[in-house]
């Protein structure tokens, strides 16, 4: 788990970028595309900026070397990425013409009301999981901290001096 919690960790600040515009604009690779590119734009990205970006730091701020995420802290960001993932994948879109509403399941399996309704129960359910991933992974990061190092009697250790 050591492995796994290390290169989770690594790996957080390039995912959550990739991951940030997947939700954004991922479902283009899809063909579909439509007014939640701007409505993500300033609603869900800044709220995802700034909750990916306070547990990386809280990640990369915990104690110990070499740095690595506990298995919670593993387990639950890996399932907010597959959760983001997919909520950036299921993601319905429309526009002004008719005939524009699409969504993955559309594209993929032909127009259907039930189809465009499922990427939208899809889409909800993906941003519930998400949000129950992250505030896993805030927990674990806030309280299960790996504890700072201490020495004979329980003072704490600090680094030595630079020589």
């Amino acid at each position: 788990m050591h492995t796994l919690g290390r290169v989770t960790l690594l790996a957080m600040v390039p995912l959550n970028v990739v991951l940030v515009l997947w939700v954004w604009i991922g479902r283009i690779v899809f063909g579909v595309g439509g007014w939640f590119f701007l409505i993500f734009l300033v609603s869900v990205v800044p709220v995802l900026l700034v909750a990916l970006t306070l547990t990386t730091v809280l990640a990369y701020t915990q104690h110990g070397r070499p740095r690595s995420l506990t298995a919670v802290q593993t387990w639950a960001q890996l399932a907010t990425w597959l959760c983001l993932l997919l909520l950036g994948a299921f993601t319905p879109d429309f526009g002004d013409a008719p005939g524009s509403e699409t969504s993955l399941l559309t594209q993929a399996l032909g127009w259907s009301q039930e189809r465009y309704d499922l990427s939208f129960d899809l889409m909800v359910g993906f941003a519930v999981a998400s949000c129950a991933a992250y505030l896993v992974l805030l927990v674990a990061l806030v309280v299960g901290r790996r504890p700072a190092p201490t020495a004979v009697g329980g003072t704490p250790v600090s680094a030595p001096p630079p020589s």
